[in-house]
C-alpha cells in the first residue's frame, strides 16, 4: 500500500510540473501566463528549428494562416558612447494577425510575445500585445486582475503620461499592464476588391491596444528603468 501511494505522489509530481512548464515553441500552442515559469529554457520557446533561413537573428514561429516573424536583437545602455554596453537580449515579434493567439492570461488572448532576457540567456520579462480592445475588455481585465491580486499600485507611463501603468505584486512575479488608445490617425487602411479589382481608402476605427508585462522579481533591476525598445516603452514608468 505505501508503494501504491508513492507511486501516485510520483505520478502527480510529474503531472503538476507538466502542467506548469511551457515545452512547447512559441506558436505552436498559446503560452499560459499565468503559471509561467521564469527557469523555463529559451530554446523552448525559440528551439534552433525555428531560426529563418534566409535572415540572421530572426525566428519564424507559427501563426493560423502563416508564420510570424521574431527579430534577436541586443539591447544596450551607453549606446552611442564609447561606455556601450550590452545588458540584455530582446525578441520582438514584428508582425501579428488578429487571428493567431501566441499567448492568454485570466482568459484574454493575445497575439504578440516579446520575451527579454540576460546576456546569458535568463528570463526576465515576457511582454504580451491584445490589439483591439474595448474598453469594457481593458477594464474587464483590470477587475479581474484585482479581485486575484488585490489594488494595484498606478503609474504614469514615462513615454506619455496619459497612459496608466497598473502594476500588481505577487511572490514570484510582477505585473504591469497599460492599454493605448488608438484612434488609426496614422493609420492607412486599403480596402481590396478582387472582383473590381480596386482599391480604395478602408474606415478607420478607434479600439484600445493592450500591453501585459509578467516580470521576474529577482531581475526586476534588469527590466525596470532598462527596457525602453519596441513594446517595452508601454513598460517603462515615470520618475518623480
Amino acid at each position: 500500500m505505501k508503494n501504491n501511494i508513492t507511486i501516485l505522489l510520483l505520478v502527480s509530481i510529474i503531472m503538476f510540473t507538466n502542467c506548469n512548464a511551457q515545452t512547447k515553441p512559441i506558436g505552436e500552442e498559446p503560452l499560459n501566463l499565468e503559471n509561467f515559469n521564469f527557469d523555463t529554457k529559451l530554446l523552448d520557446l525559440y528551439p534552433e528549428k525555428n531560426k529563418n533561413k534566409q535572415f540572421k537573428n530572426f525566428y519564424d514561429i507559427k501563426g493560423t494562416v502563416h508564420s510570424q516573424l521574431v527579430e534577436k536583437d541586443t539591447t544596450y545602455i551607453n549606446n552611442y558612447s564609447e561606455n556601450k554596453k550590452a545588458i540584455g537580449i530582446e525578441y520582438l515579434q514584428k508582425t501579428s494577425t488578429s487571428i493567431d493567439t501566441m499567448a492568454v492570461f485570466e482568459s484574454q488572448q493575445f497575439q504578440k510575445i516579446n520575451v527579454g532576457t540576460t546576456i546569458d540567456g535568463k528570463i526576465k520579462v515576457i511582454n504580451t500585445v491584445a490589439d483591439e480592445l474595448s474598453q469594457q475588455e481593458c477594464d474587464k481585465l483590470i477587475k479581474k486582475l484585482t479581485s486575484k491580486y488585490g489594488n494595484p499600485k498606478k503609474l504614469k507611463n514615462s513615454w506619455n503620461e496619459t497612459f496608466t501603468i497598473y502594476e500588481w505584486t505577487t511572490t514570484n512575479r510582477i505585473i504591469r499592464f497599460v492599454s493605448a488608445f488608438n484612434d488609426e490617425s496614422t493609420t492607412m487602411k486599403i480596402v481590396i476588391n478582387k472582383e473590381n479589382q480596386t482599391l480604395s481608402l478602408g474606415e478607420k476605427e478607434t479600439y484600445y491596444v493592450g500591453y501585459l508585462f509578467i516580470i521576474n522579481p529577482l531581475l526586476k533591476a534588469e527590466v525596470l528603468g532598462k527596457m525602453k525598445t519596441g513594446d517595452f516603452v508601454f513598460l517603462d514608468e515615470k520618475m518623480e
